[in-house]
């Protein structure tokens, strides 16, 4: 199966997920302090995890189950990939330390 072969409501289901990943790292640059910016992002892709499955069992859908996680998750994981990396250069710990 090819990202061409999907319909639009499995293209829609990839896309939301990646959507709520770009809302989450905004969120997490306004909301978040700079020392727990970069933990909020990993539990933001926990979420997405979940997120991803609940949106492929709406569709009820078995076949392609997989190659729709990985396009979602995989989407999801660049996006807040590339939010760490702003984080980072913007003065972000990667460390969680106690106060």
């Amino acid at each position: 199966m090819d990202t061409g072969s999907l319909t639009k409501r499995e293209r829609a289901s990839v896309g939301i997920a990646w959507v709520i990943a770009l809302l989450s790292a905004i969120l997490i640059g306004v909301l978040a302090g700079r020392d727990r910016q970069i933990a909020w992002v990993s539990i933001a892709m926990l979420m997405l995890v979940f997120v991803s499955a609940l949106l492929q069992l709406i569709l009820a859908k078995p076949a392609g189950f997989i190659h729709r996680m990985s396009l979602s998750l995989a989407g999801a994981a660049v996006i807040l990939a590339l939010a760490s990396l702003v984080f980072v250069l913007a003065g972000a710990s990667g460390f969680v330390t106690a106060h």
